[in-house]
């Protein structure tokens, strides 16, 4: 029983891990000055589409006081699209202050 709850632990741990373990590349930078990044190790392919996480940091606070933001995205790409699957928004650049997190439709 103990071997199962120490599995079942490391799996969840391991899928499911933060940002802090990820290996964010950086990708551009906007005219707003947005600078955005990709974590190219979680890129996954599935039924036809593909899942990536999106890591962007403002130059400036949002209305709301946002610098950072994360998104899980779907990419369709032979139609070229892309939709928005969550989003969480951050108080502190590169995703590390308090977080808010908006599902998407």
């Amino acid at each position: 029983m103990k071997t199962l709850i120490t599995i079942s632990t490391l799996t969840f741990f391991v899928m499911f891990s933060s940002t802090s373990f990820a290996e964010w590349k950086r990708v551009t930078e906007n005219a707003k000055g947005m600078t955005f990044y990709v974590d190219f190790e979680r890129i996954r392919k599935h039924g036809g589409y593909v899942y990536y996480w999106v890591l962007s940091d403002y130059l400036k606070p949002t209305s709301q006081g946002y610098l950072s933001n994360q998104s899980y995205n779907q990419g369709d790409c032979t139609l070229f699209r892309l939709k928005s699957l969550s989003v969480s928004f951050h108080e502190k650049p590169s995703v590390v202050g308090e977080l808010e997190r908006t599902p998407l439709k």
